[in-house]
């Protein structure tokens, strides 16, 4: 019978090992004045949070439009699943009509800024005739709502709402709290 044979353990001899492994290993350190790929950058974290606070302001002007709208009588929906342009279905008198909501209280040089657009892709997108009927725009701090037609928000990336109280007129007067737009066909009329 043949016998298995055994390898002998391999070993270093010990004058290649001495000094050179005998120290404990020491975590690397990134050069002076960068941040090492464990932590995170201040840059980073704020964006994080404004990415986190900006869903949170979105969130809540979805409800307060679920709130305003079904108290004033509107049936809403809201549509399963996710990438769709539009946040609601709402039922009027004369039909149906998609409504994207958008919240702020973000103030640019004394005007509340909202972001009209969504990203289909990588880039942001102006909304389409196609794609939503009408814009509701919240405006948190003023407890403020804007009805807008898609006519008023097509092609454009951003707009600017005056505050209550500003010294200039407000282009968007007459969509202030035009709830009564749903109920028409095409939010042509003014009432």
């Amino acid at each position: 019978m043949a016998q298995a044979s055994q390898l002998a353990p391999f070993l270093f001899p010990a004058s290649l090992l001495q000094g050179r492994f005998s120290a404990p290993m020491r975590k690397n350190r990134a050069p002076r004045g960068r941040i090492p790929a464990s932590e995170e950058s201040p840059v980073r974290k704020a964006y994080r949070e404004r990415g986190r606070r900006n869903c949170k302001q979105g969130d809540l002007g979805e409800v307060a439009f679920l709130h305003k709208a079904t108290a004033l009588g509107f049936m809403v929906a809201q549509p399963y699943g996710v990438g769709y342009p539009f946040d609601f279905i709402v039922q009027g008198r004369r039909g149906l009509c998609r409504v994207q909501v958008k919240a702020t209280t973000n103030l640019r040089g004394g005007l509340y800024a909202v972001c009209i657009n969504h990203h289909p892709g990588r880039q942001p997108c102006a909304y389409r005739a196609g794609e939503i009927d009408f814009v509701a725009v919240y405006i948190i701090p003023e407890d403020t709502w804007y009805i807008l037609p898609v006519r008023e928000v097509e092609n454009r990336l951003m707009l600017l709402f005056r505050p209550k109280g500003y010294p200039r007129p407000d282009p968007y007067t007459h969509f202030r709290e035009a709830w009564h737009l749903l109920n028409q066909p095409d939010g042509l009329i003014f009432g």
